[in-house]
């Protein structure tokens, strides 16, 4: 049975490594969140300027992701020039190294066999929707896997602090402070997920254990202020510092709205039942060996501050995030040791013929038990989830990829004069697109999102002819926000070209 469960996890790595790599340049199609990220990386890679280009000129930096996220991109492309590939080929190497920190923390908390269950989760139970499945948020150009990259990192190099804590606690305060810098989000519910032990650790007079994780917290704090100052001292010949963005918290991270939450609550009933079991699961072990969770024992503090970590970050997204399901993703990646664990119990380290026998489809007669009742939750969970998955696989690697982005840009490239200005509001067109751009505000963001995801009549006080387009591009996200129907309505632009998910409109020149 060990030699069965070491061949799975080969044939499980080869697959992830797989999948990882595969159609990498259209699969998902390069999107709007990217497309900003993409654009101040090239910029600064080639011309040494850390923002965007606004009709070719220096404009400040806005919606990319953060700058440790960021900068590695520029990284490759310094090193092996500017495309899709090198673009996504950093976030590859991050989701690899992300699915092996959980798998050496599922084993060191759990088993090794739990450890590849939780490979397995991750793979074929997880979310069936593209903005949650590891493999896929990993391709992307996303602050998510760079983020859960450190996040993890941090409690893995904690957990070894037990043995040899003057080596291993600098590595953890180094990566936690990266980590509360990549995506500000992480930082209520890590902040959580030490503090919870810190108190348990407190109230029983731990006072080792205590220590650590006081000068765990405090130092990646320091350490995250110091990553910034150092941040802000590389970019300080910036001549176009940061504009701040007023409302951005409102509508993602404290949204009241009736929507939303409505949003939240579909999106947890439709892609988050198998998470929320594993959690249901992990807390009732916690409340259930609460004697042995107070133990001076990292590995047991470390499954009490993921289970923290996760499912207050659940809590928040049901009840102030604005629903969309991105949010969701650390809460499934994390939440998956606890769902391995859980199908591991419920079916004697997945044994089909035992699960069965439980379950009472050979012992007869059927009767309901609590000895039936988890077999068959681990079956029903099985049986829903992975073949949503898999549908989704099939559906994001085959029938969606698409690679229309880099057709659209080559049109504009070659078939446009070069001194045209092609308004457009779809980004991921800026980093290979060799002519002038122009595109609203980044403060029209907010109030598109209110218009658009929380039902707010938000006017949008924005004119495309302003700068005197020769080219409107109107891709994906611009479809979605409905940003130029109003501009289109009128005829001053025809419809040139189009490219599956990109339409190129033509200016109309008035007659004198």
């Amino acid at each position: 049975m060990e030699i069965l469960w070491r061949v799975t996890a080969g044939t499980l790595l080869a697959l992830l490594v797989f999948l990882a790599v595969f159609n990498l340049e259209s699969t998902p199609p390069l999107w709007w969140d990217e497309g900003w990220t993409l654009s101040v990386a090239r910029n600064w890679a080639e011309q040494g300027h850390y923002g965007q280009l606004l009709e070719g000129k220096p404009a400040p930096p806005g919606l990319e992701a953060s700058f440790p996220v960021t900068a590695v991109v520029s990284f490759s492309f310094r090193l092996f020039g500017t495309g899709v590939y090198q673009a996504r080929a950093p976030g590859v190497f991050f989701m690899l190294g992300t699915l092996a920190i959980i798998y050496y923390l599922a084993s060191c908390l759990y088993n090794r066999r739990i450890a590849t269950t939780t490979l397995l989760v991750l793979l074929f139970m997880s979310p069936a929707h593209r903005d949650l499945h590891s493999i896929l948020v990993g391709r992307q150009v996303l602050g998510e896997m760079p983020m859960m990259f450190y996040l993890l990192a941090g409690y893995a190099f904690f957990l070894s602090a037990q043995d040899k804590p003057m080596w291993a606690m600098p590595f953890a305060v180094f990566f936690w402070g990266v980590a509360l810098i990549t995506k500000l989000q992480v930082w209520p519910f890590w902040l959580a997920s030490l503090l919870v032990p810190l108190i348990i650790a407190l109230s029983t007079r731990h006072w080792r254990l205590a220590r650590l994780l006081a000068v765990g917290l405090i130092c990646s704090l320091t350490m995250s202020r110091l990553l910034i100052w150092l941040q802000q001292l590389l970019l300080e010949h910036e001549r176009n510092p940061l504009t701040p963005i007023a409302g951005l918290y409102y509508v993602t991270a404290l949204v009241g709205a009736p929507r939303a939450r409505l949003f939240a609550l579909f999106a947890t009933l439709l892609l988050g039942i198998p998470t929320l079991a594993g959690l249901c699961y992990g807390l009732w072990c916690f409340i259930k060996n609460r004697e042995k969770c107070l133990a001076q024992n990292h590995r047991e503090v470390v499954r009490v501050a993921l289970l923290v970590l996760s499912t207050s970050w659940f809590g928040w997204y049901l009840v102030l995030s604005n629903g969309w399901f991105r949010y969701l993703f650390p809460v499934t990646f994390v939440g998956s040791i606890f769902l391995a664990a859980m199908l591991c119990n419920l079916t004697e380290n997945i044994s089909l013929l035992s699960t069965i026998k439980r379950a009472g489809f050979i012992v007869r007669p059927l009767r309901v038990s609590a000895s039936r009742v988890g077999p068959l939750l681990a079956i029903v969970l099985v049986m829903i989830s992975v073949p949503m998955t898999l549908r989704m696989l099939y559906q994001s690697y085959v029938v969606d990829a698409d690679t229309s982005v880099l057709e659209t840009i080559d049109f504009l490239n070659t078939q446009t004069p070069s001194d045209s200005l092609i308004e457009t509001y779809d980004p991921e067109l800026f980093f290979l697109l060799k002519r002038r751009c122009h595109y609203p505000p980044d403060q029209i963001h907010i109030d598109l999102i209110r218009r658009f995801f929380l039902d707010q009549d938000v006017p949008i006080d924005y004119d495309p002819l302003a700068a005197s387009p020769s080219y409107l591009v109107v891709g994906p996200q611009s479809k979605i926000w409905g940003l130029y129907d109003p501009i289109l309505k009128t005829k001053a632009f025809r419809l040139l070209k189009t490219f599956r998910r990109y339409n190129i409109y033509e200016r109309v020149q008035s007659k004198p």
